[in-house]
């Protein structure tokens, strides 16, 4: 699957996941009140990077990266060196 953008060296695409809209019980969360999340899927990956592959879930370090609004859909351009860690679950 291509978006229309393609990383280069080892910086990677990741598509920004959205903070729960509701709790477990049901009632909804004011926009305030919603963690920003740091966890997204990567989408692309450039030639250099080695650790991670389009698909992973990962968790990033804050302010790290280039946030893109792209066709609707928010992406952080990011270095693979600031990915701290896969999610596996």
């Amino acid at each position: 699957m291509t978006i229309g953008i393609e990383p280069l060296a080892s910086m990677v695409l990741v598509e920004l996941e959205k903070a729960a809209e509701k709790t477990q019980s049901g009632l909804l969360l004011p926009e305030e009140a919603r963690e920003k999340m740091n966890v997204g899927k990567i989408v692309a990956v450039g030639p250099e990077a080695e650790h991670v592959a389009a698909g992973d879930r990962v968790i990033y370090r804050n302010y790290s990266g280039s946030e893109i609004e792209w066709m609707g859909v928010e992406y952080l351009l990011i270095k693979e060196e600031d990915l701290q860690a896969k999610v596996l679950a």
